[in-house]
């Protein structure tokens, strides 16, 4: 009976330790080349501070606390699948790539795998369009500044298109 307690205390407290580390936010994703302007502008900023909070939420378990994507210890397997990789969206992936445009439409409407191995659910209805914008936004901090300008190019030229077809 005593070595049940003593288990059961153990596993309270590992337990209790394992949440609590991993619910712990990262703080606010500053690159350190930013100037002191920039980092000062990046706290300030209300929406960031929302992206931030939407993103350790909603999206990190999957992507990376610091956007780093799929955990390499599960990436054998799932390529194995024949299925493609959970991205990072810092620097390394290709998330800058797209236009913001782009980026709305995949978060509301989700990714499907077909083995639904590591599917992204739609966020349409559960998430409104200005959190999403937020985590966009959010996500744009660890891109180098040369990505924000290609991506920022993109978003422009998207909306161009969609304005001369409209």
């Amino acid at each position: 009976m005593r070595l049940q307690v003593v288990l059961f205390v153990t596993f309270i407290v590992l337990l209790g330790s394992a949440c609590s580390s991993n619910s712990t936010p990262a703080p606010l994703s500053i690159q350190p080349t930013d100037s002191p302007e920039r980092i000062a502008e990046i706290a300030a900023s209300p929406s960031l501070q929302i992206g931030e909070q939407v993103y350790m939420r909603q999206c990190a378990h999957c992507h990376g606390y610091g956007g780093e994507g799929q955990p390499p210890s599960s990436t054998r397997n799932t390529l194995s699948l024949g299925m493609n990789t959970v991205p990072p969206h810092n620097a390394t992936g290709h998330t800058w790539q797209h236009p913001d445009q782009l980026l709305l439409e995949v978060v509301n409407a989700g990714i499907q795998n077909p083995l639904d191995h590591f599917p992204m659910p739609s966020f349409e209805g559960k998430l409104p369009d200005e959190e999403i914008t937020a985590v966009i936004e959010y996500i744009k901090l660890w891109w180098t500044d040369d990505q924000r300008d290609s991506q920022q190019l993109l978003t422009e030229r998207r909306a161009e298109t969609e304005a001369r077809l409209d």
